[in-house]
């Protein structure tokens, strides 16, 4: 079953303004407002502090599975209580690879984010993040002298991504759910889903970031490592 949409596009400067003028609040754990939004009236008003809108990946997620319990793909399949715990441990594995901002992937990313926006887009995300960069006013100047040192100190977290997908692997497997190269063996999950999204952010700033990220832990006793067996499974698809 596909679900029709309409995708629209929103510059980074605009995205704060968009969603305070239908009243979204702003997520008190989060710094800024941030997308992804979703207006759906028929199924949101009345419902939600934004009445119209709502924003947060997950919470749209959840709403989704509620709204299509009959879709072919769920977010959070059953059990949901463990589809849901693994997607808890994924983000919080993959937050060791993207968001510090004392190296690893954090220093690779950030300076060619701009390079990938509009330009008022660009200017607003160059002009709104120099507060962490105070002496290094150009987003060229965020990342490491030398990314061997980012690369060194993310391939830790790297490694113990793939360890937690082997075993999750495993465990589906033997649990009868067959092999696959999802979390769940062949069942998608939005733990799957957020490691995705996380392999999209290194294609957007560069394929040869994505290919050496997919590339660590690859040896010859390990022809494909298990994070770019997801992103296989995703272009198939």
């Amino acid at each position: 079953m596909k679900v029709p949409y309409t995708e629209q596009f929103v510059s980074y400067p605009d995205i704060a303004p968009l969603l305070k003028s239908y009243d979204v609040p702003q997520d008190p754990d989060e710094e800024a407002y941030t997308l992804p939004a979703i207006y759906h009236p028929e199924s949101l008003r009345g419902k939600v502090p934004g009445d119209e809108i709502l924003s947060d990946s997950i919470a749209i997620a959840r709403h989704l599975d509620a709204l299509y319990p009959n879709a072919p793909v769920q977010a959070f399949p059953e059990p949901k209580a463990e589809s849901e715990a693994l997607w808890q441990e994924s983000q919080h594995l993959l937050r060791g690879i993207i968001s510090s901002i004392r190296g690893k992937g954090y220093r690779l990313l950030m300076p060619r984010i701009p390079l990938i926006l509009d330009d008022r887009g660009a200017e607003y995300f160059i002009r709104t993040r120099t507060a962490d960069h105070p002496d290094k006013l150009s987003p060229l100047d965020w990342g490491s002298e030398d990314p061997e040192e980012d690369w060194q100190a993310m391939t830790p977290y790297a490694e113990a991504y793939n360890a937690f997908l082997v075993r999750k692997c495993d465990e589906a497997a033997a649990t009868g759910r067959g092999r696959g190269p999802f979390l769940l063996g062949q069942t998608l999950s939005m733990g799957d889903i957020y490691l995705v999204s996380v392999l999209v952010w290194f294609q957007a700033a560069g394929q040869e970031l994505l290919d050496r990220l997919l590339a660590i832990g690859e040896n010859e006793a390990h022809r494909t490592s298990p994070m770019r067996d997801v992103w296989s499974a995703f272009e198939r698809n």
